[in-house]
């Protein structure tokens, strides 16, 4: 009946990966959200739940309490693909408040979207304000209606990238863009090495940054 609290059903077979030695990974979200998040059972009942699950506890804020239950339930499908996203399709809410969304990728599409170490993953939400993570093939964006059609927005584009340059129509109705022109002499030395300068200032100022 609490309206602070949020439940995750976790297979037995992955609560260790989940809690951490020492649970340290539970601390490292909790700091990350935070949120307090336990098992609802002692130690040695866990995994004899319905199914062979153990529910998991998540107190705090809405936004914290989400993005920690995604982080979770990527950590989970990952080490039992399907477990959340099987039968999962594509949804776009049009609702204004706090929502998700789900985009399904497709081929290599998850491992260009996450890049080196979950970098592009980040630049993307970081500079959307959205919660964005990547359960299995899926991505879930959470947010108001705008941060989540920005950070779709935004995925778009990073896929359009692998097959061309990128064209956007709407750019003068947009209010979080700002567009610089590039004489042609200088594209590479603003770019970098394979976009490395690029990437560089977008990490130090949080936003996502291409040529179109």
């Amino acid at each position: 009946d609490r309206d602070d609290c949020t439940v995750v059903e976790v297979p037995a077979d992955c609560i260790g990966y989940i809690t951490g030695n020492r649970r340290a990974t539970l601390g490292v979200m909790e700091e990350e959200w935070g949120t307090l998040m336990f098992f609802m059972s002692d130690a040695e009942e866990r995994g004899k739940g319905r199914g062979g699950t153990e529910r998991l506890a998540i107190f705090g804020p809405e936004r914290g309490r989400r993005g920690s239950e995604l982080k979770v339930m990527s950590g989970i499908e990952t080490k039992s693909p399907g477990f959340f996203t099987r039968n999962l399709r594509e949804k776009q809410s049009d609702r204004k408040g706090f929502d998700t969304d789900r985009m399904v990728f497709r081929d290599d599409e998850v491992s260009y979207a996450l890049g080196k170490d979950g970098a592009t993953r980040k630049k993307l939400e970081l500079a959307s304000g959205a919660i964005l993570q990547y359960v299995g093939y899926m991505a879930f964006i959470a947010g108001s209606l705008k941060e989540r059609r920005r950070c779709r927005d935004f995925i778009t584009w990073l896929l359009q990238q692998r097959r061309g340059s990128v064209t956007i129509s709407d750019i003068s109705s947009r209010d979080d863009v700002a567009e610089v022109y590039i004489p042609a002499s200088c594209k590479g030395w603003v770019t970098g090495n394979r976009g490395s300068e690029l990437r560089r200032m977008e990490q130090m100022s949080g936003t996502y940054m291409f040529m179109a």
